[in-house]
Formats: C-alpha cells, sequence, structure tokens
C-alpha cells in the first residue's frame, strides 16, 4: 500500500488543536552519514502474536472475517502472524497424541490455572476444552491470503510430545504451505523448570537443546525440509539464544526471544512515564546480545516475536491507551535500527496490551498501540538509522533512505515540545509530507490519531508536541 494512499480514520485538522506545555527550543538533528552499514527494515517488519488457543475457534482466522482482515490490512499488507504464547504449552491437537496422559493433565492444569484466556475471542474464552483441527488450519490458510502474511507456528513442546509435533506439523505445512516460515519448539522453555507439569526443577538450555535436537530429527522424519525458529525463550539472549544460536548454526531460520517493556502488570510502581523513560539499560543490554548472537549463528536473523508494552497481560490506563501507541513507534524503530528481521506485539481477545480487541462487542477494533506500530511501519523498505539529538529532552530520532525518498522520525516521550532545527535536505526541500501521532494524553484510550497534517511553508525549525511524535518526508 503506498503510503500516499492510506486511508486514515480522523481528521488531519485535528493535530492543530493539540497544545503543549513549555518549549526546549532550536536542536540541530544530526544525520548519520550514509552507508550501507544501515539496516534495511523489511517489509514484513511489523507482526502480530496471538496465543495458539485462538484456533479453537476456526471462523476466527478466516477470510470471512472482514473486520479483522481490514485490521491486519491496515497495520502492514505484508506481515508476519506468530502463533504460540502460553496457551500454546497447553492446546491439543485432533491427530497423535489426543489420549496420552501427560498431555491430558497439562491441558487441565492449563484450563484451571492459566491467566491467557482473555487473550482470546469470547468464542474460545467460553469453551477452553477445544481442540486444533485441520479446519482451522484451512481457514487460516484462507485468511493468510486474504491479508498477504506469513506464518511462525508455535508447536506444544511442554506437554505435547515429537510424535505429536510431527503429525501436526504435517498437517500444518501441507495446508499453509509457502506461507509458512518456521516452526517454533516451545515456548519459553526457559522457565519450564518452574512448572512440575512440564520439566523438572533446574530445566537448563542443554537440556532443552537436546530435547530440541531430537524433535527436529523426528519432524523431518516426515516433513524432511521443516525449518525451524528458536528457542522464543522469555529474554535470556545472553544465555539461552546465544547457546541455541551456537548449537543449531546453520540450521535454523531465525532466532527468536520475547521481550516487554516492563512488568509485571500487577505492580503498581509499571507507570506511563517508567515505560517512556529515556533509557531503558535492559534492551540496550538485549539488543547487544541479540547482535552477539546473530554473529554466532553465522548472520541467522533475529526476531522480536511476542512481546508488547508489560508483562502479564499489559497495565490497565498504560498498555491500552496513548503512552503505548509512543512506546511501540519508539520501540519499533529502535528495534529496526538494531537489525532485527521484525517485532510481533502479542495479544488478542479483550487483553489490555492487545492491538486488536476481539470482543463481543469489537470483532476487531485497532487500541491505541496499532497507531504506534503503524507510525513505525511507514519506514519498512527503508535503510534505518537513529539520528544525534544534543537535548536533555525526552526525544528520539531516526532517519530512513529508499529509492530518492528520505524520511525523519521523531518521537517525543516527554511533555516538553521540542523545536528541531531542520538538516538542510528537509528545510529546503520542494514538498515536504508530514504525518502526526497523537493522543489527548497519555492516559486516553480513545481518539488516538495518526495521519497527515498539511503544511503551508517549509519551515526550517519544526515543533514536535510534548507526548507526539512525527514523520516527515521528502521525495
Amino acid at each position: 500500500m503506498d503510503r500516499r494512499e492510506f486511508v486514515y480514520g480522523a481528521a488531519s485538522a485535528a493535530f492543530a488543536t493539540l497544545g503543549h506545555s513549555s518549549e526546549i527550543s532550536n536542536i540541530a538533528v544530526r544525520l548519520s552519514p550514509p552507508g550501507k552499514e544501515w539496516p534495511v527494515m523489511p517489509a514484513d517488519f511489523v507482526g502480530l502474536s496471538y496465543e495458539m488457543g485462538q484456533l479453537y475457534n476456526p471462523l476466527f482466522f478466516s477470510q470471512n472475517n472482514l473486520p479483522l482482515v481490514r485490521a491486519f490490512r491496515g497495520l502492514n499488507t505484508n506481515g508476519v502472524l506468530r502463533l504460540g504464547g502460553h496457551l500454546s504449552n497447553i492446546t491439543a491437537w485432533e491427530g497423535v497424541g489426543r489420549d496420552d496422559p501427560k498431555q491430558f493433565r497439562g491441558i487441565r492444569h492449563g484450563i484451571e490455572d492459566y491467566w491467557e484466556w482473555p487473550l482470546v475471542d469470547p468464542n474460545v474464552a467460553q469453551n477452553k476444552h477445544g481442540i486444533l483441527t485441520r479446519k482451522a488450519f484451512e481457514n487460516l490458510r484462507g485468511f493468510m491470503d486474504a491479508v498477504n502474511w506469513r506464518l511462525i507456528y508455535g508447536l506444544n513442546f511442554a506437554c505435547g510430545s515429537a510424535a505429536r509435533a510431527a503429525d501436526e506439523a504435517e498437517a500444518v505445512a501441507g495446508i499453509i504451505g509457502d506461507r509458512l516460515i518456521a516452526f517454533v519448539i516451545g515456548n519459553e522453555v526457559d522457565g519450564f523448570g518452574d512448572d512440575p507439569y512440564f520439566r523438572a526443577q533446574g530445566y537448563g538450555v542443554q537440556q532443552y537443546i537436546t530435547e530440541y535436537k531430537n524433535w527436529v530429527k523426528t519432524i523431518r522424519e516426515k516433513l524432511p525440509h521443516a525449518r525451524f525458529a528458536g528457542p522464543d525463550t522469555d529474554g535470556k539472549v545472553d544465555t539461552w539464544v546465544l547457546e541455541y544460536a551456537r548449537q543449531t548454526r546453520g540450521d535454523t531460520a531465525l532466532l527468536t526471544s520475547h521481550y516487554y517493556g516492563m512488568g509485571p502488570a500487577s505492580d503498581p510502581h509499571m507507570t506511563a512515564e517508567l515505560l517512556l523513560r529515556k533509557r531503558n539499560p535492559e534492551l540496550d543490554a538485549q539488543i547487544e546480545s541479540v547482535a552477539a548472537a546473530r554473529k554466532i549463528a553465522g548472520g541467522t536473523p533475529y526476531r522480536m516475536d511476542e512481546g508488547n508494552s508489560c508483562f502479564g497481560g499489559g497495565r490497565k490506563d498504560v498498555s491500552d491507551a496513548y503512552a503505548s501507541a509512543l512506546w511501540a513507534a519508539d520501540y519499533l524503530l529502535k528495534a529496526a535500527c538494531a537489525g532485527f528481521a521484525g517485532v510481533n506485539l502479542h495479544g488478542g481477545g479483550v487483553g489490555v496490551y492487545t492491538p486488536i480487541e476481539s470482543s463481543e462487542g469489537a470483532p476487531a477494533s485497532p487500541k491505541p498501540v496499532y497507531y504506534g506500530m503503524q507510525f513505525a511501519q511507514f519506514f519498512a523498505g527503508c535503510r534505518i538509522a537513529p539520528c544525534t539529538l544534543d537535548t536533555s529532552a525526552n526525544i528520539t530520532a531516526y532517519q530512513g533512505r529508499k529509492s530518492g525518498e528520505a524520511m525523519l522520525a521523531f518521537v517525543n516521550k516527554g511533555e516538553q515540545a521540542v523545536h528541531l532545527a531542520l538538516p538542510d535536505k528537509f528545510d529546503k526541500a520542494d514538498r515536504l509530507l508530514r504525518w502526526d501521532l497523537r493522543g489527548a494524553s497519555l492516559t486516553a484510550k480513545s481518539g488516538v490519531q495518526f495521519g497527515p497534517v498539511p503544511q503551508k511553508n517549509q519551515p526550517a525549525v519544526i515543533e514536535i508536541a510534548g507526548y507526539s511524535a512525527t514523520i516527515l518526508q521528502v521525495g
């Protein structure tokens, strides 16, 4: 979709009415020298992650679910859907393994104890005793064709078996076909030792890799060209992901792990201000570890395939509010600058942090974080790099280049308006296009807007209002 033809729900004139507090003036925007070392943000960079249990309703991921088709295509016309999550640890499959006592115990454990059921649509949330079926896969394929997305599929490593995985994988691959990127064996396996239903206490990365390789062998006996990704940990890039990269070098399609901006959601200290903090040492450390893991793996791409603003389902009035849109815009662009292959934000159902709400009253309603993801998606296909801003203000800047186009993005995570002195290419451009991401307040849950702003002239200095984000484009 051409970004100039994108249909926005909000009138751009509304942006002009939003005010600001005090100002920080005339900060110079310094561009990074152009070069091939800038990573390209892939077209499928922005994606979504859903709980595997959502497939218990075969009508959800279907080409006939038109509201959901529109919501997916409004986010990205070439994205990646990841199916996994905590419910993938306890889902049942209609084929091999239905009578496995270990699987039965695990499924009962999940039905009774898991909190993730709000992350599926009401049909599933009210009927947890479901099963994965070939019919659901057939409908899923129709949905993937309708939205032009591809799939990462998580297998039940927690209470399933290698034999079940091979049977299920064969069915998935046969139906999903070339829209299947890879299988993931397990979800947050680094925590299995904390759950006696799944593994013994002290379960570690070496034990996982031994089991993983056995599962890969068993699956490939039925599906010789099966591709895999992993290890899908809840973090631990500097340990689990590094070791997985070392021991699967040359035989894995993607490195994957999860990232949440803060948490747990039950902690009252998880505020919008914390989420939007200027510096996040944990994220910086994870980015460094991702680079090291990719190097060890011989350049295998890395995808953050499950994450969001606050783990544990999301913090009310933060993860479901405008603050999450600013966080997503900044996080996704920073991840793209770090060379990530993509980011899948987790959600579904009526989850607090879900990008798209699916409830009885809203079959596919975009939430605030969705618009931050749209903002970042504008840079798809661009070589992207950070800009330098000599200021203590809580604002970040990014630049992109593609086919003669030049773009800048600014994400102001502070309350003060900032005036930025633009580089020559932008202040002397014949035509400057602008899009703004705005909300009435950090806690606003409606009225979040992302859309074009008419430019009456070509200013040398532009204002970025407090708690707002802006994209500029020349070309």
